[in-house]
């Protein structure tokens, strides 16, 4: 998402759009992460968390393929939507998702540490895709990461769990 927040009304430029138009489309993000937030919560309860959680991470993946495709605005806010469907539902369904897989004892710190590690992510996913535009003009391949990361992360969160976690750090169990 760092890229998208970012980067995205540049990119839009780039496509023959004005800066105005790209913070417009850019807004379409915060209603598409509300709509998808409630809806993948929803179907949360009734799917499963994980399976869900790996949706929403090809879901983004996809949207970042859309970005790649665009010719012009409609297309790269078609993108950009679909990435913001993902956004907080990520956020809700990677904190249930632990709490499934560690119990509730050590959520906090678990919690605290995914969101302190995570914008260190982001924040140098953000300076990589501007040093990759500097040095190419293009956000293709840019893209191409984030695409790839995307399916990396619905491919991690498709995986059985083999519970290697729990045998090497039982403090973190269920049962702990």
């Amino acid at each position: 998402m760092g890229f998208v927040n970012a980067h995205f009304i540049a990119y839009t430029t780039d496509l023959g759009a004005t800066a105005i138009h790209g913070a417009y489309a850019l807004a379409a993000v915060g209603v598409a992460g509300l709509a998808g937030g409630l809806g993948f919560g929803l179907m949360a309860d009734k799917y499963g968390r994980r399976p869900l959680l790996v949706l929403a991470y090809v879901i983004r993946g996809l949207g970042y393929g859309v970005l790649l495709m665009a010719a012009g605005l409609p297309m790269a806010i078609l993108g950009v939507v679909i990435i913001g469907s993902s956004w907080t539902s990520v956020i809700s369904l990677t904190g249930t998702v632990a709490s499934d897989t560690y119990g509730l004892r050590r959520l906090g710190t678990i919690y605290g540490t995914m969101f302190t590690v995570m914008p260190f992510g982001a924040s140098s996913g953000v300076w990589l895709a501007g040093q990759i535009y500097d040095s190419t003009g293009s956000y293709d391949i840019a893209l191409w990461i984030s695409l790839g990361m995307g399916l990396l992360a619905a491919t991690a969160m498709a995986m059985p769990s083999t519970g290697i976690a729990r045998r090497l750090w039982p403090e973190f169990s269920r049962a702990g």
